[in-house]
């Protein structure tokens, strides 16, 4: 029995006929529409429309989570230091308020309780690395749960279960328990009442009310609410929740999953909002803290990569050695002189005469929005994007070629496809520990995308 990855996408493959593909696409389809898991400008295309789960292998997984543990580590120790550490912080050009929210002690330490890394993962696991840091409010993991669920209740992977094991990996469980071991850090004890909070409008409600269920189920109180929910009074932090008859009810809350993002909330809000009184005055446990900036935006990469940036020197033996393997060349977009692979060289020019083996990401940028990829760009604008970089933090990024594989698609005039994608690894962060693999892929042929970021289940699969 092959237990290589190709051996195994092409065993799932040779399984599917059309009758077989069309039923597969017909569950999964129903499944996510009435699950509301759809994404798109007009959100009406299915988060994953491919007809294979994203498989990974024991060698891949064990590559993936010991890689990510060792740079988690490294990205906590330089964001706890950025909190404390001026010259760590200057780059970002933080606001005022931004700085005001930044020294709010959340009760338990550290930047960052739970994150996700997005990097590239061999087929053979023989390397891994990662380009971004989201420790914020990653989204997917009530996601990737959901649609695990889903694949279970085809035909195709009942017959692929004949001839491997394929395990769903458990991401969704780590993010309660990191929800539970912070709120005892905090100091809170017994049972918290847990809740969500998001903008009615985000896209991703959906996969907040199946969080809910899930925690509910689990025996975790939970409430899903906006920020114009809350209400702060009395010492503690309530929630508005609609009654059957129209009336409303106050239910406390302990805990609060932040899922929105800081600098959407600080567009919308001052700091004498309900939420940040409360936080402030240690009355409810926000997770993640008010504090993950440093962490969060791309300049984490930079301070990790360039060890004559201000982080140089803060991070121990081991936590370089695995930066070096695992995070690329990363630089601040600025004037004056740099390492590349031990040689002194002008950035700018350095950039200019090698844009087909760097990308060109704003730091405050979300997903792949403004990201340039000089590969696909003229040196003209280039040339031109490099200088707009000079005016906002950005940071220059050395390529690493995406792994690609085949996924069925299904299409009632074209019938049943192998479309080609570039595979993405996301592992989690909890703590101290990694665990699981969201999966992001991209159409290769442009024309033949189906739109989005499709975002697959992963299983861990073996003989």
């Amino acid at each position: 029995m092959t237990t290589d990855l190709d051996g195994i996408i092409a065993h799932y493959h040779s399984l599917l006929d059309e009758a077989l593909a069309r039923d597969t696409f017909a569950v999964l389809n129903a499944g996510m529409r009435e699950r509301g898991m759809l994404v798109g400008p007009q959100r009406d295309q299915p988060i994953c429309p491919v007809m294979r789960p994203r498989f990974i292998t024991r060698v891949q997984y064990d590559t993936l989570l010991h890689a990510a543990a060792l740079v988690g580590r490294a990205i906590r120790a330089v964001s706890a230091a950025a909190l404390t550490e001026p010259a760590l912080l200057a780059p970002y050009r933080l606001t005022p308020v931004e700085r005001e929210l930044l020294a709010i002690d959340p009760g338990y330490p550290g930047a960052m309780a739970f994150g996700r890394l997005d990097g590239l993962l061999a087929p053979d696991g023989a390397w891994c690395w990662f380009t971004e840091a989201n420790v914020e409010s990653p989204i997917g993991i009530g996601y990737d749960e959901a649609l695990a669920s889903l694949f279970d209740q085809t035909q195709i992977m009942a017959a692929f279960r004949e001839t491997f094991h394929a395990t769903a990996l458990l991401v969704r469980q780590g993010l309660q328990q990191t929800l539970l071991d912070a709120y005892r850090a905090w100091g809170g004890r017994g049972t918290p009442t847990v809740a969500i909070v998001d903008f009615p409008d985000v896209a991703t409600w959906s996969e907040i009310e199946y969080l809910q269920q899930r925690f509910e189920a689990d025996g975790l109180p939970t409430v899903v609410c906006t920020p114009d929910d809350l209400q702060y009074q009395g010492g503690r932090l309530y929630v508005e929740t609609r009654l059957a008859d129209g009336g409303a009810s106050w239910r406390p809350v302990d805990l609060v999953y932040r899922r929105l993002l800081q600098h959407e909330f600080l567009a919308m809000y001052d700091l004498h909002h309900p939420l940040i009184r409360a936080y402030a005055d240690r009355v409810v446990c926000v997770v993640n803290p008010f504090r993950t900036r440093p962490a969060h935006t791309r300049l984490i990469m930079w301070l990790l990569s360039d060890d004559e940036g201000p982080a140089g020197g803060i991070l121990d033996a081991g936590s370089a050695m695995a930066v070096a393997r695992h995070v690329p060349w990363t630089r601040l977009v600025r004037r004056g002189t740099t390492r590349y692979q031990g040689e002194r060289v002008d950035l700018l020019d350095f950039a200019r005469r090698h844009r087909e083996r760097l990308a060109l990401k704003p730091n405050d940028a979300y997903g792949g929005a403004e990201v340039i990829f000089g590969w696909e760009t003229a040196p003209l604008d280039w040339e031109g994007a490099l200088e707009r970089a000079l005016e906002e933090p950005s940071i220059l990024q050395e390529r690493i070629p995406a792994p690609e594989e085949r996924y069925p698609i299904w299409s009632d005039d074209e019938g049943l496809s192998l479309d080609l994608y570039y595979v993405n690894s996301s592992p989690c962060l909890y703590g101290d520990r990694a665990l699981g693999c969201l999966t992001r892929i991209a159409a290769a042929t442009p024309d033949r995308s189906t739109g989005g970021s499709p975002a697959p289940p992963t299983f861990l699969v073996e003989p």
